[in-house]
């Protein structure tokens, strides 16, 4: 198992880095869209990493997020009750029940990274508190490059920040929230802090990637926010190094 996430970390990071140019720049050919979904497994693949090790008696929630997620995002689509009224525009692949399947993963990575991250803190719940919290600080860096940018998704109704509903932030905080209460339940001190570690930067990568697009395409209040989590991972580890 070790190996195994060894490579599929190293395997992300190349893939990362690739689509950091190809996607930042617009230079994404539509016969590679597909490397989207890749890039989302393995997000989603290598923070379920991190839960697997994290919850030895709760490995159910994986699956559950997944599935989950995917049921949530649905509902929504359907009814426009939790995350507001939108419809999907790019080719994502596989659709389960009017969404594209890619939502599992990208759920996984925002959970898992997320969970990660809350770990740099020190107080009690912070699980509960923080986990739905950061899930919301990423999709205000996702948000305005997936819909704006990219038009992967269009909104029917607007809102204050970049034409995005606040709604739709509200459902990202609720959701996450279910994921992280279950969480809370069941889960343990990591055996293998690689993996936290990795999880960490995975959250900055994520800000990273969506950050520097919204740069490119003019969008410099998502690159703040972007920037914010790393100014802010800096501050939190060298407060932790300090004697």
């Amino acid at each position: 198992m070790f190996v195994f996430q060894k490579y599929l970390w190293k395997f992300f990071c190349v893939w990362f880095v690739i689509g950091l140019i190809l996607v930042g720049f617009s230079l994404l050919p539509p016969w590679l869209e597909w490397a989207n979904t890749v890039f989302l497994f393995a997000s989603g693949l290598y923070a379920s990493c991190y839960l697997w090790n994290v919850l030895p008696k709760g490995r159910f929630i994986i699956p559950f997020i997944f599935f989950g997620s995917i049921a949530i995002e649905s509902i929504g689509t359907h009814t426009g009750l939790l995350f507001g009224e939108y419809s999907y525009e790019a080719d994502f692949g596989l659709m389960f029940l009017g969404v594209p399947i890619t939502m599992g993963p990208a759920w996984l990575s925002v959970m898992g990274a997320s969970l990660a991250f809350s770990k740099l803190f020190s107080f009690r719940h912070r699980t509960v508190i923080l986990v739905p919290l950061f899930a919301v600080w990423l999709d205000l860096a996702i948000d305005p490059v997936a819909a704006n940018v990219k038009s992967y998704w269009i909104w029917a109704d607007g809102g204050f920040y970049y034409d995005i509903p606040s709604q739709n932030f509200l459902g990202w905080y609720l959701t996450a929230l279910l994921f992280a209460i279950l969480i809370s339940r069941f889960e343990q001190k990591p055996t293998m802090m690689e993996l936290e570690r990795n999880n960490q930067y995975l959250f900055l990568m994520l800000h990273i990637l969506f950050g520097f697009t919204a740069f490119i395409s003019g969008l410099y209040g998502v690159l703040a926010v972007g920037v914010s989590s790393s100014i802010c991972y800096l501050f939190l580890k060298k407060i932790r190094t300090e004697p």
